[in-house]
């Protein structure tokens, strides 16, 4: 799997963007622990995903497997770790990802704490849970 992976991404010109997402989602979910040359494919192309901003419910379902096969990753780089805090800051504020998403979504960051330099965005980003926290009960107990 990861011969193909390196294959597709070189086809630069050619590659299809659903194979690569695929193939790389299927070896996060398969490999705790990518190495540096995988990662270096591997997340960018999953972050792109993760970043659609596209509500539609096939958008969210990418979304959500993206962030799911990232919440496999047993490590995180700070440059990563501060883009996918932004994309779930994103995708918070317009509430547009399944509880699945979340779920995954969380563990990225709750894992990611350990990296952060400030005590400021730990608390920021606790704030964030607290808020989506709030909002899924407010949710469960209208039900």
């Amino acid at each position: 799997m990861k011969e193909m992976i390196i294959d597709e991404n070189e086809k630069k010109k050619e590659v299809n963007e659903k194979i690569l997402t695929d193939l790389c989602e299927s070896y996060l979910l398969l490999n705790r622990w990518p190495s540096s040359e995988m990662d270096s494919i591997i997340v960018p192309c999953l972050l792109k995903v993760a970043s659609k901003k596209d509500e539609t419910e096939e958008a969210q379902k990418e979304v959500e497997i993206a962030l799911l096969a990232l919440g496999n990753i047993g490590f995180w780089e700070k440059l990563y770790l501060n883009e996918i805090t932004d994309i779930i800051k994103y995708h918070q504020e317009h509430q547009n990802l399944t509880r699945l998403a979340y779920q995954s979504a969380w563990g990225i960051l709750i894992y990611g704490f350990t990296k952060v330099d400030s005590l400021e965005e730990v608390i920021v980003n606790e704030l964030h849970f607290v808020r989506e926290a709030t909002r899924e009960l407010e949710e469960l107990t209208k039900n």
